[in-house]
């Protein structure tokens, strides 16, 4: 089945003095538009909504970075499993879509990091789990306080995947230590663990950030992060290894983007936390 294609201008409303890059010929499948692709089956990061229309945040990130670059932005909604393997067929010109950094995918893309994300407790507003902890994303040991809090606690975490083992580990380490160990409440999805906190069966979910963030955004039902950017993972977008012109004006962009605040407003609005800088490797 051949993907849907949408296509729109970017939305966003900048100051006139856009970033234009000038770029060489082949660096765009289409000169005056981006073409690019994700999984919009993938909340927060990106998603339809019931009438149909994009959302999440690398829809409107990378919407404001097509209009910040003088470019129209046409999208291809398509399951992950066939995003790089399209990409290598230059059915688009990159990715901006969930996806991490890793070695093997570096061998054939240049990737352009532009957000980290960790992972997070929800809880009740009011709620003392996770508080009183002086943490810093990137320095795990620094949580060690946060997880303390959950000794004895039920929290719920979606079965199977790093939050799970996170979540386990240090419920382990609590158990080790002489205290009591979490109770952790395996779920089929993150969808499940959060309804185990608004129903009264956990005392709070332990969930990827964007995740905790787009459900308390959307419900706005009482509840808040009580803390974030455990064991942060960068995603990246993506184009061919060969096209570091595209690569480079999507840096440049995104800088510029990060200096008027821009970029800032959206993160803040999704969730998740900036990056250093967008160097990529090359």
């Amino acid at each position: 089945m051949k993907p849907i294609i949408y296509a729109a201008l970017a939305a966003i409303a900048l100051s006139a003095s856009a970033v234009a890059q000038e770029l060489p010929e082949g660096a765009l499948l289409e000169a005056g538009t981006i073409n690019m692709a994700a999984d919009f089956a993938a909340a927060p990061n990106q998603f339809l909504n019931p009438d149909g229309t994009m959302d999440g945040l690398n829809y409107e990130l990378c919407g404001a970075l097509a209009a910040k670059m003088g470019l129209e932005i046409e999208w291809t909604n398509l399951a992950f499993p066939g995003l790089v393997p399209g990409l290598q067929a230059r059915r688009f010109d990159g990715l901006c879509t969930a996806i991490f950094i890793n070695p093997e995918r570096l061998e054939i893309m240049n990737m352009v990091p532009y957000v980290q994300w960790g992972e997070g407790l929800m809880v009740p507003v009011g709620s003392e789990l996770g508080r009183g902890c002086d943490f810093t994303s990137g320095n795990d040991e620094s949580y060690a306080a946060c997880f303390d809090t959950l000794a004895g606690k039920t929290v719920s975490v979606a079965a199977g995947g790093t939050t799970n083992r996170h979540l386990e580990e240090q419920s382990q380490r609590l158990a080790a230590g002489g205290k009591d160990a979490i109770n952790v409440r395996a779920f089929d999805s993150n969808a499940d663990a959060i309804q185990a906190v608004v129903s009264g069966q956990a005392d709070a979910a332990y969930l990827n950030d964007p995740q905790a963030a787009f459900f308390i955004n959307r419900t706005n039902d009482g509840y808040e992060l009580a803390f974030t950017g455990f064991a942060p993972n960068q995603l990246a977008l993506a184009v061919l290894k060969d096209n570091t012109a595209l690569a480079d004006a999507l840096v440049a962009g995104l800088t510029s983007l990060k200096d008027e605040g821009t970029y800032q407003e959206i993160l803040a609005k999704w969730g998740v936390a900036e990056v250093s800088d967008f160097s990529y490797a090359q």
